[in-house]
């Protein structure tokens, strides 16, 4: 019997046991500051669990038999080792996102009526708000939504697997800001091609970005042709699914909802939303929901996704512009 199973039916039984194979944890998770160690599956059902509600930590004690200060540490250490070992999965993955992989994605675009055949995922930004901090209010404020807040960008994939994120950073930035600070363009000048450089493959974006090298957006103006507003229709309905990623995350991982815990000098809030979106893509694999089903596009596999070794911090931007298949040479045809 697993101690405190219960992650809010995030994950079944059988899928905790088989997920902490595939994240590779270690057998047991130590806390160096404390010393308290924990068997691998327990602590990442402490994770889940403490992810999965804003419950008070005392609440979790009557469920797992120890005391809160030991769950806060098991689920900081457990998130730490899920962030630092998968890390480059969340920058980009180009072992697995082959120039056949973004074939078969432009493919899906197309099948729901995106009228170009380039389209090989979808970008967008998000804000998480978080409580008001004690100081340095001004930096994380955002003067649109009015509240303090960090803020991400996702590429997503129609196989519903969230491929790119870069942030936290700060609320009050523009998306073309974030954009410009994440390195995703030199990633996708590196990488959205097709073998020897065609096609050229794009991401789509609102109208918050704006078309360069490999993103596009929608016609912007008062004054659009017809042709012009039936493009922006046609890909306001492809681009859609990016909001359900979002509906996603915050569905399954309701603590990162409540603003009020949301203590960004108190807690490793911004690591705790980009491990939620790791375990997030896990779901996605394991039960494929609505956008890998809208799309009829199947995920990887948990051993497809989750592979390669842990890549340290200063060698990650070479990790993400790397193209193991660049020097694949086509035969040609008689």
């Amino acid at each position: 019997m697993i101690l405190g199973y219960n992650t809010s039916s995030i994950f079944t039984r059988s899928e905790v046991s088989t997920l902490v194979e595939a994240l590779d944890l270690p057998e047991a998770i130590e806390c160096p500051q404390s010393g308290v160690k924990e068997d691998r599956v327990t602590a990442l059902c402490m994770l889940l669990r403490r992810l999965a509600y804003p419950n008070r930590l005392v609440e979790l004690e009557m469920q797992f038999g120890w005391e809160a200060s030991r769950i806060s540490c098991i689920t900081r250490c457990t998130s730490a080792l899920l962030w630092q070992r998968w890390k480059h999965l969340l920058r980009f993955d180009p072992s697995r996102l082959t120039p056949d992989a973004l074939a078969w994605f432009a493919q899906a675009f197309v099948a729901k009526g995106c009228p170009m055949n380039c389209i090989a995922a979808i970008i967008d930004g998000t804000l998480k708000k978080n409580a008001r901090p004690s100081r340095n209010q001004r930096i994380l404020f955002n003067g649109w939504k009015r509240i303090h807040c960090l803020k991400y960008h996702l590429l997503v994939s129609p196989d519903g697997i969230i491929i790119h994120v870069f942030g936290p950073v700060e609320g009050r930035r523009h998306d073309i800001t974030v954009l410009r600070e994440s390195g995703l363009e030199d990633i996708l000048a590196a990488h959205f091609w097709g073998l020897n450089h065609k096609p050229q493959y794009f991401v789509y974006g609102d109208a918050g970005y704006t078309t360069a090298g490999h993103i596009i957006a929608p016609y912007k103006g008062a004054q659009l042709t017809d042709g012009q507003r039936a493009f922006n229709e046609a890909m306001s309905k492809v681009r859609e699914p990016v909001e359900w990623m979002f509906k996603e995350v915050n569905s399954m991982f309701k603590f990162l909802n409540f603003a009020d815990n949301q203590k960004i000098l108190l807690s490793p809030i911004g690591q705790f939303y980009l491990v939620a979106i790791l375990l997030t893509n896990a779901h996605m694999i394991l039960h494929r929901p609505q956008t890998p089903q809208y799309f009829n596009c199947a995920p990887p596999t948990l051993a497809e996704y989750f592979r390669g070794e842990e890549i340290a911090d200063e060698d990650l931007d070479a990790w993400g512009k790397e193209a193991p298949w660049e020097e694949i040479d086509v035969p040609e045809t008689d």
